[in-house]
């Protein structure tokens, strides 16, 4: 019997790539180009801002001065959190579910993105947050899901995680989690709906 649902933030609860594209677009640069740099000095394991070893503010840095545009990396920073937009199917199903499972989130992020982006107001739904920044491990390692699941205090099996990145949920099923593997946010509601409840 499942008694937590674990969400992961970006790509679950909020768009970030939308305003990621518009930066890349700025500079003419291709969309997938700047989006595997954005992710490199996110998780580089001796840099990456993913695991706290950066504030925001040096990784936009690092980000423009990249592309040979240092100055972008003000306006980038100011335009990143704001551009953020909810995705209200997950959040009506957060509300939905709060006071019946335990809510958790299970994210890789830049130190104090999610309290920054105050429209989402987070913190408000979620009793557990395992922020990768703040314990300096990204998933998919199987060390943040035991960090998790020491936080949770839950058998694996009770548990179930929600990401759109297949190779964490892959992570996760192995260890035992039950997953689902967000795409479409309609479908993918009724479908962590239909896990939960039996039927949609």
């Amino acid at each position: 019997m499942i008694k937590a649902v674990v969400f992961d933030v970006g790509g679950v609860l909020c768009d970030w790539v939308t305003v990621v594209k518009k930066m890349a677009a700025s500079i003419s640069v291709d969309y997938q180009e700047f989006y595997n740099t954005f992710l490199h000095y996110s998780f580089d394991p001796k840099i990456g801002s993913d695991l706290g070893l950066m504030s925001m503010d040096e990784f936009f840095i690092k980000l423009a001065n990249h592309f040979g545009r240092p100055e972008k990396a003000v306006s980038w920073r100011q335009e990143f959190v704001p551009g953020f937009k909810r995705i209200e199917p997950s959040f009506e199903l957060v509300k939905e579910l709060t006071g019946k499972y335990k809510l958790a989130l299970l994210t890789n992020a830049k130190i104090g993105l999610w309290d920054e982006w105050m429209a989402g107001g987070l913190r408000q739904y979620f009793e557990v947050i395992v922020d990768s920044a703040e314990v300096q491990v990204l998933k998919p390692d199987e060390k943040i899901f035991r960090i998790l699941l020491s936080r949770l205090k839950l058998p694996v099996a009770e548990c179930l995680f929600i990401d759109d990145f297949p190779e964490y949920t892959a992570a996760a099923a192995k260890l035992g989690f039950p997953t689902v593997t967000f795409t479409d946010p309609e479908e993918s509601v009724k479908l962590i709906r239909k896990t939960l409840y039996g039927s949609i």
